[in-house]
């Protein structure tokens, strides 16, 4: 009887077989083509296990983790589609093979058991359901790994393993979870389990990809070069920063100016430090908008079928983009986005906190933690993050330290005190002094407040500049929308953009700027802090409320981007009277220390160093935030994975942020009627709305819904509608 392993359907129909001994030969080739010298070296340092015993416990795991299709309960799966539980099926072999026992003391962990039975999910398993009878000519197939491994590794296979069958392993799966929590307590352990099982997993993938003729690239056909990177920029001549990152080894400090090619270095940085075709490059930035736009830029550089996006709404982007291009999303589009949402691709594009959330939960994303050890990392805008979050950060450069994952960190500007809290101050630096001696803007600071000076914006704008408003609060930048086009500023001539838009017409307003800008005709953007970092946009005149310091700088690098000499830019700087959602004392520290003129970039560094170092040794609400946020952060991977099984499903949401009021995506009741429930239709609002506004749909509905509905108004101009009541409360 020919054993199956894989069935390939179509309308219900099976239409191809594929057998047990071809998809495992398939799996332990994907498996070891995963394999390279310089993760090996590193997961048998930290585990202490010899890279030998390492990569036969790789061959094993591949050629034993579906000798449980060799079982009449799962060959009734293939053919009837009953349940069955082949993992398990497949362990009960193992349970006798010890070569491969990690113990310490009184405790011993099988890995090739725990490796097999967790392959597919941790626990799925009750005791009852512990029925299996293997086929008589399973035994053949077992014995039939000394040829196999020979065939392989060309050499002698001097393991001596018996065909058993523990037929109750009720003992055994009782202790997996404390096997499973002992492991992610072991530092060495949870490595050696991780690296091992990611690579099961993903060539368990490779080889169904292969047989259902879904397979995707997940490797660089050759390694890129600098000479190929070169003809794909936008310049033929790298400048001096750009040289140096091309031939810097190990991690890296990048300090240089907004719009100077800090992203092509860093792509430069990362070609030279990857070693074989099998190695990613993963590129980190604050916002789902920012990675969005940074993936198209990539796939301009590198081939597409090459470049991958990781938030927590890219397969509704990568849906989008596919059904342009191939008109229905497919099994194709399917097998392609599991693949690189665990940072498969050759180069993927992630949020910040996309890629610490696997991390932080080891056990559960060992595809990741893999291609992690393979990987080099780029890290933009580090400067717009809070501590909260750098608190992750720091644990996490300490990881790629360990593991020998090369960091290429940038930004325009980062506090020398920010550089000691995040522990990089030792990094090599690599900046260009020149392009700090720049001038681009003339700042004026007004001890007024914006709203009183509304007449010099429309003048401003009446003089043929495409004017800049910056509210530091929605609310804000809401009225100072109303109030100009109550003073005759044309709706064609007036934009409002902030972050309590539904999804959808966020990206039609970005779009709409870019319109704008390029048609050259002078228009009015009122906006929020959203337009920091989200957006590579370009005004003659800014109109800002105070900020923070660094905050600040990034707001000057929207005006005369390029830092043309005979275009220099008008920024005028406003007190508030609420400080929220800053501090006082950081306003006015700000306030203070920056002055009216037109200065070099430099001089902006000096502000930031100035305003940092001061905070540090004067304000106590910092030193508490460092305790309360950033040292709690950095504590929180070690806890989080003492206290996760992974064997449970676990939140993925580890609250990365500091974030004081709580926020969720909603749908709006309009378009829950109308029908319109997709991602793109829901806005990010506080919780507490839910209070008054909630709206329940029918319970049949509701169980079928993943966004809760609010009955809110809204329009496309301003955003959500609330009464007097909630909108005070709400701001």
């Amino acid at each position: 009887m020919e054993i199956l392993a894989k069935k390939l359907e179509k309308n219900g129909q099976i239409i191809t077989t594929q057998n047990l001994f071809e998809h495992t030969k398939w799996v332990i080739e994907e498996a070891l083509k995963l394999v390279d010298k310089k993760s090996l070296e590193v997961v048998s340092n930290i585990s202490g296990f010899e890279k030998e015993k390492i990569l036969d416990l790789i061959f094993f795991s591949a050629y034993f983790h579906d000798i449980g299709k060799a079982t009449k309960e799962f060959q009734a799966t293939i053919k009837e589609d009953v349940n069955s539980y082949h993992s398990l099926y497949s362990s009960s072999i193992l349970v006798f093979i010890e070569d491969f026992d990690f113990k310490e003391k009184d405790r011993y962990i099988n890995l090739l058991f725990t490796t097999v039975l967790t392959h597919h999910t941790f626990l799925p398993y009750r005791a009852k359901e512990i029925k299996f009878n293997f086929l008589d000519n399973a035994e053949d197939f077992f014995y039939g790994y000394k040829k196999s491994y020979e065939m392989f590794f060309k050499k002698e296979c001097k393991y001596n393993f018996r065909f058993e069958i523990q037929k109750n392993i009720k003992i055994e799966l009782e202790a997996l979870e404390e096997d499973l929590k002992y492991i992610k307590s072991k530092h060495k352990l949870r490595t050696i389990y991780s690296y091992l099982s990611g690579i099961l997993n993903l060539a368990d993938w490779l080889a169904s990809a292969r047989f259902n003729k879904t397979y995707t690239s997940f490797i660089f056909d050759i390694k890129p070069t600098k000479e190929e990177l070169l003809k794909k920029f936008s310049f033929s001549k790298l400048r001096e920063f750009q040289e140096k990152l091309s031939i810097t080894q190990g991690n890296v400090l990048v300090e240089i100016p907004t719009g100077e090619g800090k992203t092509e270095g860093s792509l430069l940085w990362a070609i030279g430090n990857i070693y074989n075709q099998n190695s990613k490059i993963i590129y980190t930035l604050p916002t789902q908008t920012t990675s969005n736009k940074l993936y198209k830029r990539v796939q301009k550089t590198f081939d597409k079928s090459k470049c991958g996006l990781i938030h927590s709404a890219s397969k509704i982007y990568l849906e989008k983009e596919y059904e342009a291009e191939n008109g229905v999303v497919d099994d194709k589009f399917r097998s392609n986005f599991l693949f690189s949402k665990n940072f498969t691709k050759p180069i993927t594009v992630s949020t910040i906190d996309s890629l610490l959330k696997y991390f932080i939960n080891i056990g559960r994303f060992n595809i990741a933690m893999k291609n992690y050890l393979n990987s080099v990392i780029i890290i933009d805008e580090i400067h717009s993050y809070d501590f909260k979050l750098m608190g992750f950060l720091k644990r996490f450069l300490e990881l790629c330290n360990e593991y020998n994952v090369p960091v290429c960190i940038m930004s325009a500007s980062i506090p020398i005190k920010i550089k000691e809290l995040l522990g990089i101050s030792n990094y090599p630096l690599i900046t260009q002094k020149e392009l700090f001696m720049k001038k681009s803007n003339t700042l004026t600071k007004v001890n007024n407040l914006l709203d009183d000076d509304l007449e010099k914006i429309i003048k401003k704008h009446s003089q043929g500049k495409n004017v800049l408003v910056i509210r530091n609060r929605v609310n804000s930048a809401k009225q100072t929308y109303m109030e100009l086009k109550k003073l005759g500023v044309q709706n064609d001539d007036i934009l409002l953009y902030h972050s309590n838009f539904k999804k959808r017409d966020r990206i039609k307003k970005e779009n709409l700027i870019f319109e704008k800008l390029k048609d050259k005709k002078p228009f009015i953007l009122v906006a929020t802090q959203v337009v920091e970092i989200s957006l590579d946009i370009d005004f003659d005149v800014m109109f800002s409320d105070i900020a923070p310091i660094d905050a600040l700088i990034q707001r000057f690098g929207r005006v005369n981007r390029k830092k043309l000499e005979d275009k220099i830019g008008e920024i005028f700087i406003y007190k508030v009277d609420n400080a929220k959602p800053y501090r006082d004392s950081i306003l006015d520290l700000t306030f203070e220390t920056i002055q009216n003129g037109c200065y070099e970039l430099e001089v902006y560094n000096d502000w930031l160093n100035s305003v940092y170092d001061q905070l540090f040794k004067d304000d106590i609400t910092i030193k508490n935030e460092l305790i309360r946020l950033f040292e709690e952060a950095y504590k929180k991977y070690d806890f989080s994975l003492q206290k996760l099984s992974a064997i449970k499903k676990s939140c993925d949401n580890y609250d990365l942020r500091d974030i004081e009021i709580p926020i969720n995506d909603y749908l709006l009741y309009e378009d829950y009627m109308n029908g319109y429930i997709d991602y793109e239709y829901t806005i990010s609002l506080p919780i507490f709305l839910e209070n008054k506004y909630i709206y329940h749909p029918p319970k049949e509905i509701k169980e079928k819904m993943y966004y809760k509905v609010l009955k809110l108004g809204y329009s496309f101009d301003t955003g959500i509608i609330l009464d007097n009541e909630t909108e005070e409360l709400f701001w």
